[in-house]
């Protein structure tokens, strides 16, 4: 986090952040040490002092996932914490003016988004931000290198670590039949549906055109099958009302769940195959690894019908 370019970029960030939030103001809060008091990194808007001691309590009591409260001060603040490279602690916080709305449930997937991205910020610096530009996901090249990373982690820990692949049944012909915009569309959205399911300590991109992987840190195949349950149960209902241009005029599902209400347009339905694949200690296996014998259980599932989820055997030489 030396880079001269780097702290230009961050507030920069922060600044359009708290811009187009409407907030009051925006900040990144790191702790050197786990005893550590927090460190102001960056910050953008009025309130830091009175806010800064309330984010700092709230990352202490919940430093595995977003969080929110209104401060005594009756400012309502959201963290949302995250772990940089090694073992370096933080989060971003955000709050509103006193008195202010107070932030709501709905809100965490907002928090745990922008956070992800101001993380990728911090370790990779200027022109480093490796960023699937429709999703707002990682792509393909930084998920490898982080995965890799926490599998160093892990070994020093003495814990395994499993990859999902998660693939969308017949996005293609979603796009010849509908445009591309309704695709996109779909994509953007299982993007949303996976950035909920994860912890700050995971990891979730993009890492081909119908293809999302995430990442479970210290998780082993059975406690996987169980979020591979869920996702694969998941039908994408998207009611789309598209015009003769292909623009999407009309959406009303909110991460994956209709909304109340009656609906104008075509229901398209769509299922998710995944894929399994585990890590145990002493395999030597790096992300690649990993990532092909995803793919080999996600192309098992996609042979049995899609819409559901398989798990990869360990290869031995």
């Amino acid at each position: 986090m030396e880079d001269g370019g780097l702290p230009a970029m961050a507030s920069a960030a922060l600044a359009e952040l708290r811009k187009a939030a409407q907030l009051e103001g925006v900040a990144i809060l790191d702790f050197a040490r786990p005893d550590s008091a927090s460190v102001l990194l960056f910050d953008a808007g009025p309130g830091v002092p009175d806010a800064i001691g309330s984010a700092h309590q709230l990352l202490r009591r919940s430093p595995d996932a977003v969080s929110f409260t209104v401060a005594p001060d009756k400012r309502p603040i959201l963290v949302a914490p995250w772990v940089l490279h090694p073992d370096r602690r933080g989060g971003l916080a955000l709050w509103r003016t006193a008195g202010g709305v107070a932030w709501e449930e709905r809100d965490r997937c907002f928090a745990a988004s922008v956070a992800g991205l101001m993380r990728i910020i911090l370790e990779y610096g200027p022109g480093e931000a490796s960023i699937d530009r429709l999703t707002g996901l990682p792509n393909r090249g930084f998920f490898l290198g982080e995965v890799n990373r926490h599998i160093d982690r892990l070994e020093q820990d003495g814990t395994s670590g499993t990859m999902l692949l998660i693939d969308l049944d017949g996005l293609r012909r979603v796009n010849t039949s509908h445009g591309r915009a309704v695709g996109d569309d779909v994509l953007t959205r299982t993007a949303t549906l996976l950035r909920a399911m994860v912890r700050p300590v995971d990891i979730v991109a993009r890492v081909g055109g119908d293809e999302f992987a995430v990442w479970l840190d210290g998780m082993d195949h059975m406690t996987a099958a169980e979020r591979a349950v869920g996702l694969a149960e998941r039908r994408l209902a998207l009611p789309e009302a598209v015009d003769a241009a292909g623009r999407i005029e009309k959406s009303r599902m909110d991460s994956g769940h209709m909304k109340d209400g009656p609906v104008e347009g075509p229901q398209l339905e769509m299922t998710l195959s995944i894929g399994i694949a585990s890590r145990r200690l002493g395999d030597g296996e790096d992300a690649r690894a990993l990532l092909r014998r995803a793919h080999k259980a996600l192309w098992d599932a996609k042979q049995a019908g899609g819409g559901g989820w398989a798990v990869s055997r360990v290869l031995r030489g």
